[in-house]
């Protein structure tokens, strides 16, 4: 699971660590990193090869030539597992340094199965705009349902 919200340098590079606590994630699970552009919001997705492989299952099952499947394969194609250095850096794509507007610094965000990669100011946009929607509709109203075994 990924949970919280870091700060981190980019160098110059194009590096730039991953949280720890993602990190032990991805190891405790012997999991591959896939980065891919938001098709939600200006920034960077980051999640499992498990979870990607559940997204490319959930494509399968659209129909190939509707507007939805064809967007879905567009964000495969802007997809990369990427590597660690021993470090715990990771090289981000230019492609996506681009897609994301990200130069030095990083803004990684938890949130569950996968996590975001942001600029500070896009991260600091959307913050605003949670706290906003908070202030004028009160918190979600959430339903947990007990799993039945």
């Amino acid at each position: 699971m990924f949970l919280s919200t870091s700060h981190n340098k980019i160098d110059l590079k194009c590096r730039v660590s991953i949280p720890a606590s993602f990190r032990v994630n991805l190891e405790k699970s012997n999991e591959n990193l896939i980065l891919f552009k938001s098709l939600q919001f200006k920034c960077i997705e980051g999640t499992t090869s498990t979870r990607m492989q559940a997204y490319i299952d959930a494509i399968d099952e659209l129909d190939a030539l509707s507007d939805d499947a064809f967007l879905l394969r567009m964000m495969m194609a802007d997809s990369f597992e990427i590597k660690f250095d021993i470090n715990g850096r990771v090289v981000i794509p230019d492609t996506l340094m681009n897609f994301a507007s990200l130069s030095d610094k990083a803004v990684f965000m938890g949130i569950g199965q996968s996590f975001y990669i942001w600029s500070p100011t896009e991260y600091e946009n959307q913050y605003m705009k949670s706290q906003k929607i908070l202030k004028e509709k009160g918190p979600p109203k959430l339903f947990i349902k007990k799993k039945i075994e």
